[in-house]
């Protein structure tokens, strides 16, 4: 009798944690596209085995425990310290966790997170995203990532107090993931060696090999058959292996990938119209301007002029 009171409690206790952790989410999901960030502690126990895509740019950072999840159909192992950074369109699966498992998780909007990583080339964005990157070793880069999310809580509470102060605390947030990309980008360089890891389910080898060569000839090819000629498989396999991966067919991909690019340049450069069409290999100014408002609605001009992201 006793042992199914204590069970009967045990079992309210852990749906209480639960709900008060689903709560504290919907605050965070309700937050972030109003204040174009957001960041939450959670040990994202409602996410285990529920797949999810993430509608907002989103980077973890794994206080303790660990877990076991795949990213657009690809294994990993997130464990203390470690830091991964998930794309918006991202599809997740949380596996499995462990009982300590807690995660920081930091949300942003595209127009500060394409603020944020327009100092990067589409080549060093697409070698760090999806993948975990562990920690520094040591107590002092430790307490550098400690800072940034301290700085992070500050500017949250600013803005929650002096709304007149939002976009004070944006620029200010754009700075603080600056860095943060900046570190993530120096533990890459530290961890590459001879040794690197081997994907080894071949139609994910071949999703990882079609996004490497898309970031490196997106300015100058955006046909499907140029890809899977290169990749020496059909466009239909390949556009099968591309929504097993992400949900999205290989042109989808591509163009994607160039409108937000050409979003970049357009919001945070003065390159001129006819220097995009150049830089992109466009045949010229008209069919550009048609293809990025196919894309987004809005014309070069009218995109810079307001500076709006377009999802």
């Amino acid at each position: 009798m006793y042992f199914g009171i204590f069970c009967d409690y045990c079992n309210k206790f852990v749906q209480k944690e639960k709900t008060a952790d689903e709560n504290m989410n919907n605050i965070y999901l309700k937050k972030l596209p109003q204040q174009g960030f957001a960041t939450i502690k959670s040990s994202l126990q409602q996410f285990v085995q529920h797949p999810y895509q993430f509608q907002f740019t989103s980077i973890f950072w794994c206080l303790s425990g660990e877990a076991f999840f795949t990213i657009d159909g690809q294994k990993h192992h997130f464990t203390t310290g470690e830091i991964i950074i998930i794309p918006r369109g991202s599809n997740i699966l949380l596996l499995d966790i462990t009982s300590d498992f807690s995660s920081r998780l930091l949300g942003l909007s595209k127009h500060i997170w394409l603020a944020a990583r327009s100092a990067f080339s589409p080549e060093t964005m697409q070698s760090i995203e999806r993948r975990p990157h562990k920690g520094g070793d040591n107590e002092m880069e430790r307490e550098f990532v400690k800072n940034i999310f301290r700085q992070i809580d500050i500017m949250e509470s600013l803005v929650n107090i002096q709304n007149e102060k939002s976009e004070y605390c944006r620029q200010n947030i754009i700075l603080l993931i600056n860095a943060l990309l900046l570190y993530i980008q120096d533990l890459k360089q530290r961890e590459e060696s001879p040794n690197k890891e081997i994907i080894s389910e071949t139609r994910d080898k071949m999703f990882h090999d079609f996004r490497i060569l898309l970031t490196q000839k997106f300015r100058e090819e955006r046909s499907v058959q140029f890809y899977a000629d290169s990749l020496k498989i059909s466009t239909r396999h390949l556009n099968a292996i591309c929504q097993r991966a992400s949900g999205q067919n290989a042109k989808e991909i591509i163009d994607q990938y160039t409108i937000i690019e050409l979003q970049v340049v357009l919001m945070y450069s003065h390159k001129t119209f006819q220097e995009l069409v150049n830089e992109f290999h466009f045949p010229d100014q008209s069919y550009l301007n048609r293809y990025f408002k196919r894309h987004t609605g809005y014309s070069l001009s009218e995109f810079r002029i307001k500076g709006v992201m377009v999802d």
